[in-house]
Formats: C-alpha cells, sequence, structure tokens
C-alpha cells in the first residue's frame, strides 16, 4: 500500500531532487532502515559519500551509503543508498539528515529533513453484522472494518472458536476515510457461536494482531446438504506497470483439490468499489489454476467458485498488487 515517504524539505547542490526513505518507528526491536538520494556528476567525487542522521533530543548517529567513486563513470547522475538504525524508543518526526560529497572542489555538505512516521497501531476493529445470522441454501455478506495507523498492509482473518473453520479475507483495502475494510460471505453450514475477528498490520517485516469478537447465528431449518468449496490465491505484492502477473492457486472440494472446476476472476481498481469480471479459467486435474494479466493500475484479485446443485459458492481471499 502506498504510505507517505519520509521525504527531503530541502535538497543539497550535490544532489537532485529529494531524498526519499521507507522510515518509521518499530514496535518492539530496533531495524535498520534506508534512505535514496540521486547524486549529481558521480565522477568527480573523489572519496566515499558519508553522513549521519540526528533524531529530535538525541545525539547524531552514522549513515552508511553504498557509493564508491568510479572516476571512469560517464553518468550524469547515479541513485545512492544511505542506511541507519531505528530503535523502538527513538521519536517520530522530523530527522536531521546530513551527507558530505568530497569532490577535487572541496567537500559538500548537503542538509535535509527526514520525517519517520511513528509506530503502527490498531485502534480499532468489528464485523457487520453482528451476530452473523446464517440464512438455509443462502451465503451472507459479513463485512470487517478496521482503524490501523502507519502500517504498510493489513490484512484479516475471521476464526471460530468452537472449530478449526476460519474465513481468510486478504489484503483489506484503506478507504479515503482512513478505515480499512474487507468482507467474504458466510455459508449456511458456518460453524454457529464465538467467532474471533484477527486483524493483522505489517510493515517493514513487523506484525502487530489485534482481535474482536462476534458471535454466527445457526439457520433457520439447518444447513443445506451442499459440499463446502474453499479457494487459495496468490500474486506477486508489487510489479512495474505494463507488467505481466500470474494469480494462482488452489480450489478444495471438502478437504481434496477439485478438478475441472470453472472459476471467475475479478479485480477491482485500487480507489473503486466494484469488482470487475476479467476472465474465466478452470483448474487442473489436481484442482489447481493459473492465470497471467498485464497490470497498469494498482488493484485487487479476488477468484469465485459459482455454486452448482451439489457445491456451495466459494471466494478467495482479497490479493492486493501494487504497480509500481
Amino acid at each position: 500500500m502506498n504510505l507517505s515517504a519520509a521525504q527531503a524539505a530541502s535538497a543539497g547542490s550535490d544532489f537532485n531532487g529529494a531524498a526519499t526513505s521507507d522510515a518509521f518507528i518499530p514496535v518492539d526491536r530496533d531495524i535498520e532502515v534506508s534512505v535514496t538520494l540521486r547524486l549529481k556528476d558521480p565522477a568527480t567525487v573523489t572519496a566515499a559519500v558519508t553522513g549521519s542522521v540526528t533524531p529530535p533530543g538525541k545525539s547524531a548517529r552514522d549513515v552508511s551509503f553504498d557509493f564508491r567513486p568510479s572516476p571512469a563513470s560517464k553518468a550524469t547522475e547515479t541513485t545512492i543508498t544511505g542506511r541507519f538504525g531505528i530503535g523502538k524508543d527513538d521519536p517520530a518526526g522530523d530527522w536531521k539528515l546530513n551527507v558530505s560529497v568530497p569532490r577535487d572542489s572541496g567537500t559538500g555538505n548537503n542538509a535535509f529533513v527526514l520525517n519517520v512516521s511513528g509506530k503502527q497501531g490498531i485502534t480499532s476493529g468489528g464485523v457487520t453484522p453482528n451476530p452473523v445470522r446464517l440464512v438455509k441454501g443462502k451465503d451472507v455478506k459479513v463485512s470487517v472494518k478496521a482503524s490501523v495507523t502507519d502500517a504498510g498492509s493489513v490484512s484479516a482473518k475471521l476464526i471460530s472458536e468452537e472449530s478449526n473453520e476460519s474465513y481468510d479475507l486478504g489484503d483489506l483495502e484503506r478507504g479515503s476515510d482512513g478505515y480499512y475494510r474487507g468482507s467474504t460471505f458466510f455459508s449456511d453450514d458456518t460453524p454457529p457461536g464465538d467467532w474471533t475477528l484477527e486483524v493483522y498490520a505489517n510493515r517493514g517485516g513487523q506484525s502487530l494482531k489485534g482481535i474482536s469478537s462476534f458471535t454466527v447465528v445457526a439457520p433457520v431449518g439447518g444447513a443445506s446438504k451442499k459440499a463446502k468449496v474453499r479457494i487459495t490465491i496468490k500474486a506477486p505484492a508489487k510489479v512495474r506497470k505494463g507488467a505481466s502477473v500470474t494469480v494462482s492457486g488452489k480450489v478444495y472440494r471438502g478437504s481434496k483439490g477439485f478438478p475441472k472446476k470453472n472459476l471467475e476472476v475479478y479485480f477491482k481498481t485500487k480507489g473503486t468499489k466494484t469488482y470487475k469480471l476479467l476472465r474465466f479459467v478452470k483448474t487442473n486435474s489436481t484442482g489447481k489454476y493459473a492465470r497471467s494479466f498485464t497490470m497498469k493500475n494498482d488493484g485487487y484479485f479476488r477468484v469465485k467458485a459459482p455454486g452448482t446443485s451439489k457445491t456451495r459458492s466459494a471466494l478467495s481471499p482479497q490479493e492486493f498488487v501494487d504497480v509500481r
């Protein structure tokens, strides 16, 4: 998900444009983050680029850059990356970055301000409707809404406390109001009783989990006698614009692969409300499927297995693809 990157408030004369960084305060352990700059005239740099970064109210710490001089270079610009440490007790806010660039004409001192974002957090989460009242012969839509701050991605699962049944919603979508949302459908044979919503916030290899309770009520007249179907899905998290991605997974009927099942592949462009049918795909003899698509926009894939007189319909988790 495209969160705001830390950017330079001003650029030094040795660099073009702004500096960018993935800097944030970690939840529970020290981490290393990077800052990227576009160095002018790299062939005229005579020694290693050095730097330091200073958090508000704290001492400066070294920034280690990957650039090494290359007098034979003919490039007018090159991208260099520096790395520095951030701890869980460091302050968020504006950090001062200073970068020294040695040249024959003298050493240039370049000052930047990096905005380091705060710790990710989960402040609320819930399920609608609550309770979920199942209906014989029909699927009931269940929606999730969560308030999460400073996360890279947010996902959710719905888990029965009385059985091993669960629904994986996959990546939740961040709306214009800042809330993360997702949905799935409960079939009429979903186990009744106490359930738990688990919301996961992920960023930079660190995860947080928030939980909330809800209840499922059995359908009047009992469940229908159709077989349960389940779909898994995977796709690359990030791709270049115009590149091809493969959406793949497996469909299960009961505990076994569902062979020769016709599936519908849907896509929803980020920021829109409606999924659109892209293609059909059929599972192989073991229940696996795969289909390639050319990516133009950020968005979400889902795969549906339509119901029949003998099997229930099923919907995969939501899978987000970030197009760069």
